[in-house]
């Protein structure tokens, strides 16, 4: 049956597919697919071409350029749905650790999760090779169907009012045939976050805060190995740049308060955790949740607002998630969902 109308597909791949891989272990494509409730979603080979007017041939101009490689490239908005975020985290430089709840698993909060409830705790991934993704982007009436392959996330954003944004690096993208679809969501009961979700426990005595943002950067880095079993021009290996996992944001504030200034100038550390609870019920009282701490931010930038003639001034400072000795960790994301895997391969 065709694909009848547009959508995004995401499946976590077990090892970065390049172009033409087997579908054999271990570059199998999870048989857990989720199809995203998108704002936006693109997909680019980015060609790179090799240009050889450069050549003496005795002609006034150059020949067609040749295609000398590819460098896959994408990104999407969409909002935080918390299931959703379980398949978007760990192709973004994290490794989640899974656990249904009986009855007795404890949140961050040292809350009881009701049995049934769902509890993933992410940390930074380690070794080389990245965690990449296989996409689909389905322009239905105009009869395009785009197969990205290999696909890691660079940078992932999250602000409190729920918006999500991701730039992508990727292996291969394929403009194929019909992969015959029939997208099916979440029910919409199950609400995204939104900026009357969050809590914050941030600074003492913190000037009052009117908004929150996150950025979560993982470099990628692409490689053509050169092997036999990949000849062509697209990358066939999807590995992690020098640079490590960084957490870092901006909390702007309504009201100034000497707290930040001197946390900033003092180059203070301190625990904190942003935390979105939706008001929907993935179990009993347990509701669909995130968690983000940091047990040892800091503030790396800022200022008050400009002296003007005006009743109140705030100011906006810049953090990031330093490592932390005592935990040993800088960073950890929880989500309380109902999603019981992400991949599974057959």
């Amino acid at each position: 049956m065709a694909t009848l109308v547009d959508c995004a597909q995401i499946a976590i791949e077990e090892t970065p597919r390049y172009e033409n891989a087997t579908t054999v272990a271990p570059y199998r494509v999870s048989t857990n697919v989720k199809y995203l409730p998108v704002q936006s979603i693109r997909l680019n080979p980015a060609p790179q071409f090799m240009d050889t007017s450069d050549e003496v041939r005795g002609i006034e101009g150059g020949y067609p350029q040749l295609i000398n490689g590819f460098e896959p490239e994408g990104a999407l908005s969409m909002r935080a749905y918390i299931n959703d975020l379980t398949w978007l985290l760990p192709i973004a430089g994290w490794t989640g650790a899974h656990t249904l709840s009986s009855g007795s698993t404890l949140d961050p909060s040292g809350s009881t999760m009701a049995a049934g409830s769902h509890k993933w705790v992410f940390t930074k991934r380690t070794g080389v090779t990245a965690k990449t993704a296989q996409f689909w982007v389905c322009y239905a009436d105009e009869g395009v169907f785009l197969k990205g392959q290999g696909f890691g996330i660079q940078t992932l954003t999250l602000n409190a009012a729920g918006e999500v944004g991701a730039d992508m690096a990727g292996l291969v993208v394929l403009n194929t045939t019909d992969p015959s679809l029939t997208p099916s969501f979440d029910a919409a009961t199950i609400l995204p976050i939104r900026k009357g979700d969050i809590t914050l426990s941030w600074l003492a005595s913190s000037g009052t805060t009117n908004d929150f943002s996150l950025s979560m950067a993982s470099p990628l880095q692409r490689e053509k190995s050169l092997g036999t079993a990949s000849a062509g021009f697209f990358p066939d290996q999807m590995l992690f740049g020098d640079d490590r996992l960084r957490v870092t944001g901006t909390i702007p504030k309504a009201a100034l308060a000497d707290a930040d200034l001197d946390a900033l100038m003092a180059g203070t550390a301190f625990s904190a955790t942003a935390r979105w609870r939706t008001p929907v019920a993935v179990s009993a009282s347990t509701n669909y949740s995130i968690w983000v701490e940091m047990p040892a931010c800091q503030y790396i930038g800022g200022q008050a607002d400009e002296l003007a003639n005006k009743r109140r001034f705030g100011g906006s400072f810049d953090f990031w998630a330093a490592w932390d000795s005592s935990t040993g960790k800088d960073a950890t994301i929880t989500l309380v969902n109902s999603v019981a895997a992400v991949e599974t391969y057959a």
